[in-house]
């Protein structure tokens, strides 16, 4: 069991729930970009192309913000572990956004916060507060809402199914991948976490490329992974960071922001709104996300597990 680091300042932890709206933000760009992508090639040739993209925008950023020194793995084994256990909640996600609407997706993903947070106090001994668990049960609730607009409805078949299968499966690998970034980053810095993932992300795309196949290139399909490739390097720069600086069970519940916003991008691309039980779920997700931003800093009275 990994020992529980000291409580984090308020500062700290502000700075954190930041980055990982930031972080939440820059995912559902990369969402709607995967969304896209899907119509023109195939898993694999996603997962490759995404991974290896974000490599040079990892590149620039790591050249203005981090000697070279940082750049390298301390514990490589670790990252390997982050690596591989990432790749593959990628690669289910990817087909889960292949498969549903962005919004759709997106609440299956949402499983991730709530298992992670279980994971955490286990793990790695954080204070779990009742707000916490309140603020996680509503969130929980909203996903489940949002969830039932898109079952219910006509012309699922196999693949819709499939992709709620990868969907749930992607989310309980990712809890298990947050925790393990959370006590990586006690030795490993920032930027060493993105670069080795993005390395080891673009060597399982390509074994997965020999699987699914290559489709030729398009300048729409070019737009779509390039964005792909920025919004995914954005996004692991501000999650590790975030988790750096707050508890993993704090940043849970904001998390379901992002279903707010796939929302709103939704709306603005292809003029499609939630009906009343996607609404509902907006309005839960958003009541969890004020619960835990009530006050600056995590509630430590409430259950511990060591």
């Amino acid at each position: 069991m990994v020992a529980s680091s000291p409580a984090p300042t308020s500062g700290s932890t502000a700075s954190g729930v930041g980055l990982r709206l930031a972080a939440v933000g820059f995912a559902t760009g990369l969402g709607f970009c995967i969304h896209g992508a899907a119509d023109h090639a195939r898993t694999g040739q996603i997962v490759f192309l995404r991974s290896a993209l974000s490599i040079p925008f990892l590149l620039v950023w790591a050249a203005a913000m981090a000697p070279v020194a940082d750049w390298r793995p301390r514990a490589p084994r670790k990252h390997l572990v982050r690596g591989v256990a990432g790749g593959l909640s990628m690669v289910l996600n990817f087909y889960a956004l292949g498969q549903l609407p962005v919004s759709n997706a997106q609440a299956l993903s949402y499983l991730a916060p709530v298992l992670s947070i279980p994971a955490a106090v286990i793990l790695l001994g954080e204070r779990l507060s009742r707000r916490t668990v309140i603020a996680v049960a509503l969130g929980f609730a909203g996903m489940i809402a949002m969830l039932y607009t898109a079952i219910d409805r006509p012309g699922w078949g196999l693949g819709q199914l499939t992709g709620v299968m990868a969907g749930i499966a992607s989310a309980g690998i990712m809890a298990l991948v947050r925790v393990h970034i959370k006590a990586m980053t006690a030795t490993e810095t920032t930027i060493s976490i993105a670069l080795s993932f993005a390395v080891v992300t673009t060597c399982l795309g390509a074994v997965a490329v020999a699987v699914t196949g290559w489709v030729p290139m398009t300048p729409v399909l070019w737009a779509w992974m390039l964005g792909a490739g920025a919004l995914g390097a954005a996004t692991h720069v501000t999650a590790t960071a975030a988790v750096a600086r707050a508890p993993v069970s704090t940043l849970a519940p904001f998390d379901y922001a992002g279903l707010v916003f796939a929302v709103v991008l939704e709306f603005a691309l292809y003029s499609v709104l939630p009906g009343p039980w996607g609404w509902l779920g907006i309005g839960l997700i958003m009541a969890a996300g004020l619960l835990t931003a009530w006050t600056g800093r995590p509630i430590a009275a409430g259950l511990r597990l060591r």
